[in-house]
């Protein structure tokens, strides 16, 4: 994607409500050219960004109890469910954060009123709170209060971008698009480790693939592969540079990363360095055949044709 898309998309969604389907659906239909699953991703990384940036202010103490209030009140007066998710869209924040604002909050008040606080060996208070939330918001089957549980349920399941749900479904999305690229790799029968395997081997930072013979992409030698089940913005990318990439190629050579939902074409910009971007796995892999080293054992071959041990293998 161009990077003048890209901020179109950004610009637009400065301007609407905060309503993550119904957005992505105007989305959709302003920019018909562009993947679903690139703006979807551009669509969560911008709602993530603000979230991140009123973090402080939205969970102030004072904040906290007013919203508590308010959830109260709503079901006091036989509001239809749903008021949490109404008042995280209204002040434009994150429903499941804000569910899990109300539950400390609900959690707290219990406590104060039978007196009773339980804390596991070496726990804080606040930690042993936030441990007890994390489970509630796991299984709100468990909250005594019925009412209170089905806001909780209904602002985790509508949360695209926190929660346990959300989480969960990140974590598999990712986990997907990892299987997926071991797949091509074995179907190709080319040898690699996955992090796993490295950590094991010592290594801390790991890429999801190294290869244990490289091959090379649009003359590139690749010696790892990374997979980004996202859209790669500038933001994510440098971020990503400066925390794993650029580390990965110093200790394993030069590699690859896969941004499978997209990424600004502006931002593949280390190629020469060691770094190349991508959308999806290569179709144009050009392999080394050791087998096809000439044998200059005998008298007067004294060049070894080191070219002639490439390969080229096309993926239909």
């Amino acid at each position: 994607m161009e990077m003048n898309t890209y901020e179109k998309i950004v610009y637009s969604i400065s301007f609407k409500s905060w309503d993550f389907d119904k957005v992505l659906a105007e989305l959709a239909e302003e920019f018909p050219l562009e993947r679903k699953e690139s703006v979807r991703s551009i669509l969560s990384q911008e709602y993530q960004k603000h979230i991140k940036k009123g973090f402080k202010a939205g969970h102030s103490d004072v904040r906290k109890a007013a919203v508590y209030e308010s959830v109260r009140q709503a079901a006091a007066s036989g509001e239809p469910d749903g008021a949490i998710v109404r008042l995280a869209q209204q002040g434009a924040a994150s429903s499941a954060l804000t569910a899990r604002m109300v539950l400390e909050e609900y959690l707290t008040e219990n406590i104060k009123n039978d007196g009773r606080e339980v804390i596991k060996p070496g726990e804080y208070k606040d930690q042993a709170l936030k441990s007890q939330t994390s489970m509630l918001m796991k299984d709100t089957t468990l909250i005594d209060d019925g009412k209170l549980a089905m806001e909780i349920f209904l602002a985790t399941i509508k949360d695209d971008s926190y929660g346990p749900l959300a989480e969960a479904i990140k974590h598999s999305i990712g986990e997907e698009h990892e299987q997926k690229l071991k797949d091509c790799l074995t179907k190709l029968d080319i040898p690699f480790s996955d992090e796993n395997v490295l950590r094991v081997q010592g290594y801390d930072k790991t890429p999801d693939i190294k290869l244990e013979v490289p091959i090379s992409v649009d003359g590139h030698i690749i010696n790892w592969i990374e997979s980004k089940a996202l859209f790669g913005d500038p933001e994510a990318h440098q971020g990503y540079l400066r925390d794993q990439f650029w580390s990965y190629m110093n200790r394993f050579g030069s590699g690859m990363v896969i941004y499978w939902f997209g990424y600004i074409s502006q931002l593949d910009t280390n190629r020469s360095a060691g770094i190349i971007l991508s959308d999806h796995f290569p179709t144009n892999i050009v392999r080394y055949k050791p087998e096809m080293i000439k044998d200059f054992s005998s008298p007067g071959d004294d060049i070894l044709q080191v070219n002639e041990s490439l390969g080229s293998l096309a993926i239909s």
